[in-house]
């Protein structure tokens, strides 16, 4: 289940791979994190992992209970709605703040990797690849954005968007296979209309959707958020 992490910042490579395992969502909500088991699965000792589960504390992945164990977070409805409210308004300083910065090579390699995205998808058969390949490319854009930022900045922003990870890929699974709207194409295509405004530094547009991306995302899944978190 999990991979051996070796000897180099132990601490780290245990929560990057424990915090993996959550958004991928191989562990559940509410899910029991036992640490010796933890421990002999990843082949370390149970202090590092103590210290990883505390850091996944810290930013919202598990809950640590002294007089049980430790769990993976069950984000509420409440918690999700405000994380994606806070992301828009913070994501949208972001393209203010460094829209005059970005590389406009680097923007059409994004829009180059979408279109080679959507042209591969109708040879793929498992939607989980699918959507996971999506994710790699579209994380990928807002994390070159939101990196742009000091490192101060976009760490603070980079856990909140890592935070809505898992429900967004669910939420992608639910409307693929519950819907006969074209899902990825819907997605590609403001993706690239976003990417067209940074380049020509059209900032107002730029916002505008950015916020349709993450506000109208975050509407679908409030709207059947039960479904979707138990999916």
């Amino acid at each position: 289940m999990f991979k051996k992490v070796g000897n180099l910042s132990l601490v780290d490579l245990i929560y990057n791979e424990v915090k993996e395992k959550i958004i991928e969502n191989e562990l559940k909500p509410n899910e029991k994190l036992d640490i010796d088991f933890l421990s002999q699965s990843l082949g370390v000792s149970r202090t590092p992992v103590i210290n990883a589960l505390k850091s996944l504390e810290k930013d919202g992945y598990v809950i640590i209970n002294p007089r049980s164990s430790s769990y993976v977070r069950n984000l509420t409805k409440e918690e999700t709605e405000a994380i994606f409210d806070f992301r828009a308004v913070l994501e949208e300083a972001v393209v203010k703040k460094v829209i005059d910065i970005l590389s406009e090579e680097r923007l059409i390699c994004f829009k180059n990797n979408l279109s080679d995205f959507l042209s591969e998808t109708v040879y793929v058969n498992d939607l989980k690849i699918s959507v996971n390949k999506f994710f790699d490319i579209e994380t990928e854009f807002h994390e070159y954005m939101i990196k742009s930022c000091p490192a101060i900045i976009s760490g603070e922003i980079m856990n909140l968007m890592d935070l809505s990870k898992r429900i967004r890929r669910l939420h992608m699974l639910y409307k693929l296979e519950n819907s006969n709207n074209p899902v990825f194409e819907y997605e590609v295509i403001l993706h690239k209309n976003l990417a067209d405004a940074l380049i020509s530094k059209n900032t107002n547009e730029s916002v505008k959707l950015i916020n349709k991306d993450i506000l109208g995302t975050k509407n679908e899944i409030i709207k059947h958020f039960d479904i979707i978190n138990n999916y």
